[in-house]
């Protein structure tokens, strides 16, 4: 018999996420053979999220723990609230994003895993002051199953915090 893993609120794999807040995986891809991550994460009010982008063999479930979070899938537009889930299915065009006047703190998992992802986004922003070039998200995406769909086409480095979602 195979004991449980338990991990408590204070643990977990922490790290700067891809819009500057603290991202906590809590389940990581080792500890699930790869089939799944779990992972607590949070955006500031009027944070941007990452740029649209589709995972052609992932999906990725949201859960709100407080606030509102804001979903753009496929040209729709949803809003998901404490104790709410979504999911977005593989091929889907997607951004998650708060428009909101406070911060939504919400947990999300992604199947298969995509923890690595997020460690390699956090050196690499790290590395760019949080401004990396758009080559090397695409290199990153590309390496992770992540197209990222509304990049400049040039090296311009794409600020990934602090910035309102864009309206047009």
């Amino acid at each position: 018999m195979t004991d449980p893993v338990v991990i408590a609120a204070s643990q977990g794999r922490r790290f700067e996420g891809p819009t500057g807040a603290p991202m906590t995986v809590k389940i990581e891809g080792s500890m699930t053979g790869g089939a799944y991550s779990l992972i607590e994460y949070s955006h500031a009010a009027g944070a941007p999220g990452p740029p649209p982008h589709v995972h052609e063999a992932h999906e990725e479930a949201f859960l709100v723990l407080r606030g509102e979070l804001t979903l753009d899938v496929d040209g729709r537009t949803v809003r998901i609230g404490a104790g709410e889930y979504a999911l977005v299915p593989r091929g889907a065009v997607h951004r998650p994003y708060n428009t909101g006047s406070e911060e939504v703190r919400f947990l999300f998992i992604t199947s298969p895993a995509l923890d690595g992802f997020f460690a390699e986004m956090a050196e690499l922003n790290a590395a760019t002051h949080g401004t990396p070039p758009a080559t090397a998200l695409r290199e990153l995406g590309a390496r992770w199953d992540c197209l990222f769909t509304d990049l400049p086409q040039d090296a311009t480095p794409t600020p990934m915090t602090n910035e309102p979602p864009s309206l047009t």
